[in-house]
């Protein structure tokens, strides 16, 4: 191969060489103490049935953004079907007093909110 000629070709070259050593990964590197050899995983000292449980999927946890009450410049800006969705689960979480002072908004004019989403 000849010396790379311009700063296009060196670069390409440069970067073709990190991207080796980025591929050849954990199992190609020696230690970092100093002794010859490949680096080990944990799960690779493991017995069988001790790497199957490792590998098996956890419980699923789902976590909503809007659990917690948002600003109402945010609620106004939402779609009408988030709306009827998040409201309800609020005032029963929440109550309607709450959510009146957190949004800075009177007796009244929560319940033209209400009346406008048929609550």
């Amino acid at each position: 191969m000849k010396p790379p000629e311009t700063e296009i070709e060196k670069s390409y070259y440069e970067e073709i060489r990190e991207k080796k050593t980025t591929a050849s990964g954990i199992r190609g590197r020696a230690s970092r103490l100093g002794r010859v050899g490949s680096m080990v995983m944990p799960s690779e000292r493991m017995s069988g049935k001790d790497k199957r449980d490792y590998r098996r999927p956890g419980p699923l946890i789902t976590y909503s953004l809007f659990e917690d009450l948002v600003p109402f410049d945010v609620f106004d800006r939402m779609k009408y079907e988030q709306h009827v969705q998040l409201l309800p689960k609020w005032r029963k979480n929440y109550g309607d007093e709450y959510i009146c002072r957190q949004w800075g908004l009177s007796r009244f004019g929560f319940g033209i909110i209400l009346e406008a989403l048929r609550l």
